[in-house]
């Protein structure tokens, strides 16, 4: 149990070795879910993105190959992840398409109105406050702009058990698909919609400002 805890908190804040194998493993386990969430929007050759909790870097190294002459911006809390992210997207890095830069959800470091997507995998279970931090993403996303938010874990029954497990190991912020729709409602988004796959408990969120 001590082991099995010891790697989710790695999730939370990757650090040192330990936290690279954990950035590294996100990225292929995590990705059918990357593949799944970014159906749900459509990212233009000029698009401005960023991806939020960037981790090991495959999210935003997916958006690169999208985004011809826009740009891919990662933030990550965690100095391992950035690294990390820098080095999986090094040829698009020093193209000038990717940058990454440490931050909080919080406190973005990105000016207002200046996003066409922002997108969050497998990260809003650890926001320190929900509500303000959409209301932050939307500072920065332009009129008009989507967020995307999916997530393998959220609050429904067939999964009671496994999800009281991990929440046992580490506090997760976990919803059902009608409180996702609330909470951005009431972060004063529009066009709310929530996808879920219920077998796998996968959810999706989509929302413009």
């Amino acid at each position: 149990m001590g082991l099995i805890k010891k790697i989710f908190e790695q999730a939370i804040k990757p650090t040192g070795r330990t936290g690279r194998l954990i950035g590294k493993s996100m990225n292929m386990f995590h990705y059918k879910l990357h593949c799944w969430g970014l159906s749900h929007i459509s990212i233009k050759p000029g698009n401005i993105v960023l991806d939020i909790g960037c981790g090991g870097g495959n999210v935003v190294k997916n958006m690169a190959h999208k985004v011809m002459d826009g740009k891919v911006y990662g933030v990550d809390y965690s100095e391992e992840m950035v690294r990390l992210s820098q080095k999986v997207n090094k040829e698009f890095v020093e193209k000038g398409k990717v940058e990454i830069k440490q931050g909080s959800v919080s406190a973005l470091p990105f000016d207002d109105d200046m996003f066409d997507f922002i997108t969050a995998f497998e990260t809003t279970y650890f926001w320190p406050d929900f509500i303000n931090d959409l209301k932050e993403i939307k500072r920065a996303l332009k009129p008009g702009g989507t967020l995307l938010i999916a997530n393998e874990v959220y609050t429904h029954e067939e999964f009671e058990k496994r999800n009281r497990f991990i929440n046992n190991l580490v506090e997760m912020q976990l919803h059902t698909p009608e409180e996702y729709h609330s909470l951005l409602t009431d972060a004063e988004y529009s066009d709310v919609s929530v996808v879920d796959v219920s077998e796998k408990n996968w959810v999706a969120v989509i929302a413009r400002k």
